[in-house]
C-alpha cells in the first residue's frame, strides 16, 4: 500500500509542477522550448495517470471523484490551449481579461506586469499598449513579432504594430476585443 501512496503523491508532484510551470508563464526559453514544451506534457499525462491508477489501486473512491475533476479543471484553465484553440481559450477566460483592464500598461515597449494571478494571461505576464489599445501577448516571435488578444472598443486593431508584425485581418472576438496573429486569424 505505501507504494500506492507513493505513486499517487509522484503524480500530483509532476501533475503540479506542469500546472505552475503554465500558471506563472515565464518568457520563453526559444530553443529549450523544444525540450520544455514536451517535458509538461510528459508530466501532466504521467501525473494524471499515476494519480488516477494510484487512486483506484489504493480504494479512495472521495479521493478519486473530488480530485481528479480538479486537476481537469485546473489542466484546462491553465494550460497554453490557445495554441490549438484560440477562440475557445479566450471565451474561456473572457472574465479574467476583463478585470486585467484594469492594469495600467504603463510606457515600456511590453507593458507592465499584470498581477500575480492574471500572469497566465500573457506570454510574459505582461500588458502593453500598442498605438491606444491593450495588448495581451500570447507568443512573442524572436527578435520580433507578437500575436494575441487585444481591446479596443471604437476601432478595429487593423494595422497595428504588434512588436514588429503589423495585424492584418483580426478577428473580432465581441465587445470591443481582437485576435490578432493567432492561428485562426490568417495573419
Amino acid at each position: 500500500m505505501a507504494v500506492v501512496r507513493v505513486l499517487w503523491w509522484f503524480g500530483l508532484v509532476c501533475w503540479s509542477v506542469a500546472a505552475v510551470w503554465h500558471f506563472t508563464r515565464p518568457p520563453s526559453l526559444w530553443l529549450l522550448d523544444v525540450v520544455v514544451q514536451p517535458l509538461t506534457v510528459v508530466l501532466y499525462v504521467f501525473g494524471f495517470g499515476a494519480v488516477v491508477v494510484g487512486l483506484v489501486a489504493g480504494r479512495r473512491r472521495r479521493m478519486l471523484l473530488t480530485l481528479v475533476p480538479m486537476m481537469v479543471v485546473v489542466t484546462a484553465m491553465v494550460n497554453p490551449a490557445w495554441q490549438v484553440a484560440p477562440r475557445t481559450w479566450f471565451a474561456m477566460h473572457r472574465p479574467l481579461f476583463d478585470i486585467a483592464l484594469g492594469t495600467e500598461p504603463g510606457n515600456l515597449y511590453y507593458g507592465n506586469a499584470l498581477p500575480l494571478p492574471l500572469r497566465f494571461l500573457s506570454v510574459e505576464g505582461r500588458v502593453s499598449d500598442q498605438e491606444g489599445r491593450r495588448f495581451f501577448p500570447q507568443w512573442i516571435g524572436i527578435p520580433d513579432d507578437a500575436g494575441g488578444y487585444l481591446y479596443d472598443p471604437v476601432h478595429s486593431p487593423s494595422g497595428v504594430d504588434l512588436y514588429g508584425m503589423v495585424c492584418s485581418n483580426p478577428a473580432d472576438l465581441g465587445d470591443g476585443w481582437w485576435m490578432c496573429g493567432m492561428a485562426d486569424t490568417g495573419r
